[in-house]
C-alpha cells in the first residue's frame, strides 16, 4: 500500500469510527460548531454572485450541488443526481435525480429545480465563474419527469458533470424554484433557502454566517451539532489562539503555523491533494530563444534532479505535503492511471544532483548557465515563495547561476498575460489546484490560444504544441471509458517529457482543530474548504480524538 492509498483508507476508518453513517434525531444535536475562517469571499448566499471560496465554504453548507463528491477517495460522485448518462451521440446528458430531497422550506427537489437553477447561473445576471462557458456548452435543457431531466450540447462535452459539481465549481448548486418566484431574488438572498443539512439563520456581513441543523436526515450527513457558525477572522495569530482558547474548534491555517499550533496543544488536519507547488518555463519556444539552455527539454529536467523534495516537505511544509503525481494529476484524478503514474513520478522526481550535473554536461553547460526565475505566491500559499527560495538555492548547487527576483502575486499575474513578453525566457513559480477533471487545467495551461500557451502561441505552434492540440481534441470526443484512460495518459506523458512544468510538492489545506469542541473527521482529498465535511463532524463525546 503506498502512502496516498493509507490516507484513503485512514479517512474511510475514521467516518466509520465516527458512526456517522446512521441518521440522527432531533434531540441528538446539540451544541455549536465555530470555524474561523481567514475568508469570507463576497458574504453572498446567492450561488449566481459569488465564485468558489464562498461556494465551497458557506454556501455547500446550505445547498447541494447536482454532481457532489466520492468523500473518501476525493474527485466526482453522486449528488442531487444520483446517476447520470451520455447518448450514444454524445450530445445530450441524462440526470437522474436522488427521489426524497426536500428545500428547507419543505417544498420537494425537482428536476424543476435543476432545469431553473442551471438557467439562473449562465442568466445575463450571473457573475459565476462559468456563466459564459455554460452559455457555450449547454444548448438546452428537457424535462422529462420530476426525477429526469436532460442537458442537450451543441457538441459532446464530456467534462460536463464534473463542471456540475461542487468538486469543482459552484454551478451546480441547485436552489429552490417555486420559493424565489414567489418571493423574488431579494428577498430570497435576505433569506436564503437551499436543500443540504444546515439551513441558514443569519448573515452579518463583515463578522458572521449562522446555521442550524436541518429538520431531518440527510444524503450527506446528519448533523450532529445543532448549530454552525462561521466566523470571519483574518488575522492567523487570531485565529489560532481563538482555537486553542475554545471561543472555536477549527481554524484555517497554513504550514507556517502548523508547529506552533501542535507545540500548543492543537491537533492539526491536513486535506491531501488540495494543490501543486509547480515550476515552469515561460516563453521557451520563441524563435530568440532557439539554442537556449531553458528550451532544451533535457536541462529542464536536469533543474528537476537538482531539487530535494523530501527535504522541502520536511523543513519548509513541516512534513505536511506529498510528493507529487505529474503536473495537474492526483490520487482522485478522472480517466488516469494514477499507480502508474505514481510509479513513474517516484523516479522521474528523484534528488539526483550528480546526474543533474552530468546532463547539464552532455549538454553543453558543465559550468551551468545563467538563469532568471521569478518566486511568487498565489494568495493562501505564501509558503510558495518559501519553496522557490529553496529551489533556487539547490540549482545553484549545481552550477546554474540564478537571478532571483520577488513578486508580489498582483505584480506577477498581469505578466501572466497576453504577449508575456516580460516573463519570456524566465522560469517561475506557480500553482495548481486540486480538481478531478484534467483536461480543463491542461487546456489552460498549453493550448496556444490559452492564456498561459507554454508549449506554443496560435503562430508558433510546433510539432509538440500540435500533438498537445490533436489530443485534446481527441480526447474530448472520446465517450469510452478506456480510450479516454488511454488518451489522458497521453497528454499527460506529451507534457511530462517536456518538463515545460515541474510539480514540486503537492499541498495540502491544514487547519488547527481543539479537541475539547470536534471530535475526530475526515476532510475531503482535495478539497480544501470544508463545507461539505461540517455534517460529518462528530461531537468529541462522540467520537474521541485517537491518537
Amino acid at each position: 500500500m503506498n502512502c496516498r492509498q493509507g490516507l484513503a483508507g485512514w479517512a474511510l476508518t475514521l467516518l466509520l469510527a465516527a458512526g456517522l453513517a446512521g441518521p440522527l434525531m432531533a434531540q441528538d444535536q446539540k451544541g455549536t460548531l465555530v470555524f474561523a475562517v481567514e475568508s469570507l469571499g463576497a458574504q453572498t448566499l446567492d450561488p449566481i454572485l459569488e465564485g468558489r471560496p464562498g461556494n465551497a465554504v458557506y454556501q455547500a453548507v446550505m445547498y447541494d450541488s447536482l454532481v457532489g463528491y466520492n468523500f473518501e477517495k476525493g474527485g466526482v460522485g453522486p449528488g442531487v443526481a444520483e446517476r447520470w448518462l451520455l447518448s450514444e451521440d454524445g450530445l445530450a446528458w441524462t440526470f437522474h435525480i436522488r427521489p426524497g430531497q426536500k428545500f428547507h422550506n419543505g417544498d420537494p427537489l425537482t428536476a424543476h429545480d435543476v432545469k431553473f437553477s442551471l438557467e439562473r447561473q449562465m442568466a445575463p445576471n450571473s457573475i459565476a465563474a462559468a456563466a459564459a462557458t455554460m452559455r457555450r456548452t449547454i444548448k438546452s435543457i428537457d424535462i422529462v419527469n420530476d426525477l429526469t431531466l436532460v442537458i442537450n450540447t451543441p457538441s459532446p462535452q464530456i467534462g460536463l458533470p464534473p463542471a456540475l459539481s461542487r468538486a469543482v465549481a459552484p454551478e451546480g448548486a441547485i436552489m429552490p424554484k417555486a420559493y424565489i418566484e414567489k418571493v423574488g431574488e431579494e428577498e430570497f438572498r435576505r433569506k436564503p433557502i437551499g436543500s443540504g443539512p444546515w439551513r441558514f439563520v443569519r448573515n452579518v456581513p463583515g463578522d458572521r454566517i449562522e446555521f442550524e441543523a436541518a429538520v431531518g436526515t440527510h444524503w450527506r450527513g446528519t448533523p450532529n451539532f445543532k448549530n454552525l457558525h462561521i466566523l470571519l477572522v483574518p488575522e492567523e495569530s487570531t485565529r489560532v489562539a481563538m482555537v486553542r482558547t475554545g471561543e472555536a474548534a477549527i481554524a484555517s491555517i497554513g504550514p507556517e503555523t502548523m508547529l506552533s499550533a501542535s507545540r500548543g496543544g492543537l491537533e492539526v488536519l491536513s486535506v491531501p491533494g488540495t494543490m501543486q507547488a509547480i515550476f515552469q518555463f515561460w516563453g521557451t519556444y520563441r524563435p530568440e530563444f532557439k539554442g537556449s539552455p531553458v528550451a532544451n527539454p533535457r536541462v529542464r529536467q536536469a533543474l528537476s534532479l537538482a531539487i530535494d523534495r523530501q527535504q522541502i516537505i520536511d523543513h519548509v511544509m513541516n512534513g505536511k505535503a506529498l510528493m507529487p503525481y505529474p503536473f495537474a494529476t492526483f490520487g482522485y484524478t478522472e480517466y488516469f492511471s494514477a499507480e502508474r503514474w505514481w510509479q513513474w513520478a517516484s523516479g522521474a522526481y528523484r534528488y539526483d544532483p550528480a546526474m543533474a550535473k552530468k546532463i547539464l554536461a552532455e549538454e553543453g553547460y558543465p559550468n551551468g548557465f545563467e538563469l532568471k526565475f521569478a518566486n511568487t505566491a498565489l494568495p493562501g500559499t505564501q509558503f510558495m515563495v518559501d519553496i522557490g527560495t529553496a529551489i533556487a538555492d539547490m540549482w545553484t548547487k549545481v552550477g546554474v547561476k540564478v537571478t532571483l527576483k520577488h513578486y508580489e502575486w498582483g505584480t506577477f499575474a498581469p505578466l501572466a498575460r497576453g504577449d508575456q513578453v516580460g516573463l519570456a525566457g524566465w522560469a517561475s513559480m506557480f500553482r495548481t489546484a486540486g480538481r478531478p477533471d484534467v483536461p480543463w487545467r491542461y487546456n489552460g495551461a498549453f493550448d496556444p490560444q490559452a492564456d498561459a500557451h507554454l508549449l506554443g502561441e496560435k503562430d508558433n505552434c510546433d510539432a509538440t504544441c500540435q500533438a498537445f492540440v490533436t489530443i485534446y481534441k481527441d480526447l474530448g470526443a472520446e465517450r469510452d471509458p478506456v480510450k479516454r484512460t488511454h488518451l489522458t495518459d497521453r497528454m499527460v506523458e506529451l507534457v511530462a517529457d517536456t518538463w515545460m512544468v515541474v510539480p514540486i510538492i503537492e499541498g495540502m489545506g491544514y487547519y488547527a482543530i481543539n479537541t475539547r469542541k470536534v471530535g475526530r473527521f475526515a476532510a475531503i482529498p482535495g478539497r480544501h474548504e470544508l463545507g461539505d465535511v461540517f455534517e460529518r463532524m462528530p461531537r468529541p463525546e462522540q467520537s474521541p480524538w485517537k491518537k
